[in-house]
């Protein structure tokens, strides 16, 4: 690949903050890193870039190996999906341009190899994290590996980025579950975020087991405590960087895009409104 447009990053950075730009125009040329592209946000996510950003130079996606699949076999299954049916049609070349990188959120180093995380440097400029483990009853030692420190180790990357633009972290609306009153800001928690990734390293999964719910405190479970955290960790690593935190709600079947109910898997709130339609 071509190395990064400088004329477009400067674009980007000065210009684009005086003036208002289309998505296409602030995508065009840019190399994209997106984390979770196998779960129903990040192929959403992934689905529309291709779909409105034509002129994204390079997409690549972090996936590990799963169910005794390789990287290789969830890559073809992943671009196999029929989400992708109408940009094959209309935008043949677009699939060409998403590289698939072995990697890991939960492993040091996002589990890259040194060639990669080196091309990454070079080359990236955007990064989408969007890559978490959702299940509310993820033992904390999990939930914190995976969702904070996970989420630390791609802030670690994105400040290593040679050409950085932006950073989004996909959060989520009940990250503050505990509280009445959310505004679009960050809490903190009882324990530091450092505090708590130091207990789930050093400390057993017995004893971590038993005084979870004195960390958890008004948190209903591992999941919403976790991502609180990661938000904490991405307020103090990312001061006056160009970052952004977003916090979808409930996810269910799409409105319009990429077309009118369309859902990866049955599942949570999908699950009863399709009971109650029947």
């Amino acid at each position: 690949m071509d190395t990064i447009n400088k004329e477009t990053s400067e674009n980007v950075t000065d210009e684009g903050l005086n003036k208002i730009i289309s998505l296409e125009e602030f995508y065009a040329d840019s190399r994209i890193l997106v984390t979770g592209a196998t779960g129903f946000v990040g192929l959403c996510l992934l689905e529309k870039l291709m779909r409105v950003c034509p002129r994204v130079a390079a997409i690549f996606i972090l996936i590990r190996s799963k169910n005794n699949e390789m990287v290789e076999q969830r890559f073809k299954k992943l671009i196999d999906d029929p989400i992708f049916d109408d940009i094959k049609a209309k935008h043949p070349s677009a699939l060409s341009r998403v590289y698939p990188m072995k990697g890991d959120v939960s492993l040091p180093d996002l589990g890259l190899s040194r060639e990669d995380r080196n091309l990454l440097l070079e080359k990236v400029n955007i990064v989408f994290h969007a890559a978490a483990t959702v299940r509310f009853n993820e033992p904390l030692h999990v939930a914190v590996n995976v969702n904070t420190k996970g989420t630390l180790r791609v802030i670690e990357l994105w400040n290593e980025l040679k050409h950085p633009i932006s950073f989004v972290h996909v959060s989520t609306a009940f990250s503050n579950a505990n509280l009445h009153e959310i505004e679009e800001k960050v809490y903190t928690t009882n324990l530091n975020p450092s505090d708590v990734i130091d207990i789930c390293d050093k400390f057993d999964e017995t004893s971590i087991n038993q005084i979870e719910k004195k960390i958890l405190k008004t948190y209903p479970n591992t999941y919403t405590f976790s991502k609180n955290l990661a938000e904490q960790i991405v307020a103090s690593k990312c001061k006056d960087l160009p970052v952004a935190i977003v916090r979808p709600s409930v996810i269910g079947a799409s409105l319009e895009e990429p077309c009118p109910g369309w859902i990866q898997n049955i599942s949570a709130v999908t699950g009863i409104y399709i009971n109650l339609f029947q």
